[in-house]
């Protein structure tokens, strides 16, 4: 039986989590546009939205796939299978819905999610482009400069465990990825509760895909 008080502090910590909630109205779906559908996380993110109650697909891109259906390419059935891929500009795929996915490479969705923010559009980006915070470090770590840098500092970091109301407000979202994730879910009440400190960790992640 764990009674060390810095344990109990950090399951106190996750107790105050806000409870997971739906803000979208049955009958009225947010229209919602996926952007490198083409992708692993592309594809598995079309299944998520499709089944969606609370989301209308209204456009998924692909250059490869411009054309072919996603019940050709993914075997989704139903109406949602008649969806086809396509290729369009920016400011074409911005008239088609509120809310954007990009499961696009490193550096493309930066420029993409840009555009799309300066026509104010919403977007949930699942690359690595937002997730830091100076355009320095991003440089250093992916070697390139950041296409937008000034947007870094309005990204919101995509983990609802720890940002679920900030996620809730934002206009861009930074989609954690596999392993900063399960690093995250496990420490961070470990360090909040002052369990652990910040120094001497050794993270070991494996990835099945």
């Amino acid at each position: 039986m764990f009674t060390d008080r810095r344990f109990l502090a950090g399951w106190e910590w996750i107790s105050k989590f806000p409870r997971p909630y739906c803000a979208v109205s049955m009958k009225s779906p947010v229209s919602i546009a996926i952007l490198g559908a083409s992708g692993y996380t592309g594809e598995e993110l079309v299944r998520i939205c499709v089944r969606h109650p609370g989301m209308k697909v209204a456009a998924i891109t692909s250059r490869q796939m411009k054309g072919k259906t996603l019940e050709e390419a993914l075997a989704i059935g139903g109406t949602a299978g008649a969806i086809a891929f396509e290729d369009l500009a920016t400011a074409e795929v911005a008239k088609r819905a509120e809310v954007f996915f990009l499961a696009l490479p490193h550096g493309v969705a930066a420029a993409i999610g840009g555009e799309l923010r300066n026509l104010g559009k919403r977007v949930f980006d699942l690359s690595a482009d937002f997730r830091l915070k100076s355009a320095e470090l991003y440089e250093k770590t992916y070697g390139a400069k950041h296409p937008e840098p000034k947007r870094l500092e309005e990204a919101v970091y995509g983990l609802p465990e720890l940002n679920r109301v900030k996620i809730a407000k934002a206009d861009l979202v930074a989609c954690p990825g596999c392993y900063p994730t399960t690093a995250i879910l496990g420490l961070a009440p470990a360090i909040r509760s002052g369990l652990v400190t910040g120094e001497g960790m050794v993270i070991s992640s494996m990835s099945g895909v």
